[in-house]
């Protein structure tokens, strides 16, 4: 998460930044409402006028700061139809958001096996990129581009290399990275997925 150092004069945006700055450094169990609050210059029932709980504005961090609107953006309109360079977009959007985000992905991960509310908040977003990318793949299956297999499982699949990558890179560090440019990376991870799942001729 990497809010914009400006504070901006709508109050729901300075609530999202100050938790986002918070959440960052601090992590979710130390991130009061309090604090929150304070950072952005209202009261504590103002947060919560505004968003409830800690966890919905834990959720609306994410939705603001996590990269999806772009990453949905990329699977409703930005596609061509080619489905190698559809894929090879995707993985490039999705590489750079994880890279962007992958100090406030270690902490966020560390934190989500002690909180129910973060680990059920974190799990919607992939849920929803899975989702995306399995509809575009019954897409290609019904044109007859793509074999017809599980799409949800596919998706999960593609993802899963990039994630567990990062996920790897965030826990261990450099000790995990291979040797090889990020975007030679990313187009031998999806080189892999498309040759293993593309209809071939008949």
């Amino acid at each position: 998460m990497s809010p914009n150092p400006i504070k901006p004069t709508d109050t729901r945006q300075r609530l999202i930044q100050a938790a986002a700055e918070l959440f960052s450094t601090l992590g979710y169990a130390r991130t009061t409402t309090r604090k929150i609050a304070a950072d952005a210059g209202v009261s504590e029932v103002t947060l919560f006028r505004h968003f409830g709980s800690k966890k919905n504005l834990f959720a609306a961090v994410l939705e603001e700061y996590a990269g999806t609107p772009d990453m949905r953006s990329t699977l409703a309109g930005e596609f061509s139809g080619d489905y190698h360079q559809d894929m090879l977009t995707l993985g490039r959007h999705f590489m750079r958001v994880l890279i962007e985000r992958r100090e406030a992905m270690r902490m966020m991960l560390c934190e989500a096996g002690h909180f129910e509310e973060v680990s059920e908040v974190l799990g919607q977003m992939p849920r929803g990129l899975r989702d995306g990318l399995a509809a575009y793949l019954r897409r290609q299956i019904a044109a007859g581009n793509v074999q017809d297999m599980d799409p949800e499982v596919m998706a999960q699949a593609f993802f899963g290399m990039f994630f567990s990558y990062n996920v790897a890179q965030a826990i261990f560090g450099e000790s995990m990275a291979l040797e090889t440019t990020i975007d030679h990376l990313i187009q031998q991870f999806v080189d892999i997925f498309v040759n293993g799942t593309i209809r071939s001729g008949d």
